[in-house]
């Protein structure tokens, strides 16, 4: 069996822009006045998001349960290929957040013949 596995990492702007519509749904302007955004690994261990604003406002938490969804969503919306039955799970890749898509291709049984070795 083969694994394919594949990292697509975003950068602030491109993940800002995914979490843009939890934003919206919570009543929050597309153009807050963001600083940066950070992501950990909460204590569950789950991958969350922190969006800081320049005007010092609360920092706004995103967690797995609603970044994933997101970010899978915004990949769709951008014609990223994720194959449907492939294994999807968010991670850390340095400063920012990464969609890992793993799929298991081919036969666990060899093709070729004992006899013809």
């Amino acid at each position: 069996m083969i694994l394919e596995s594949r990292s697509i990492i975003f950068s602030d702007e491109e993940l800002f822009l995914a979490l843009r519509p939890i934003l919206e749904s919570r009543g929050m302007a597309a153009d807050l006045p963001v600083r940066s955004i950070s992501a950990k690994l909460n204590d569950d261990g789950d991958v969350a998001a922190t969006i800081e604003m320049t005007d010092g406002s609360e920092p706004v938490v995103i967690e797995g349960g609603e970044l994933g969804p997101a970010v899978l969503n915004h990949c769709i919306d951008q014609g990223i290929p994720l194959p449907r039955g492939s294994y999807k799970e968010l991670a850390i890749r340095g400063d920012h957040v990464a969609m890992i898509v793993r799929l298991e291709t081919g036969s666990v049984q060899s093709e070729v013949d004992e006899d013809e070795e």
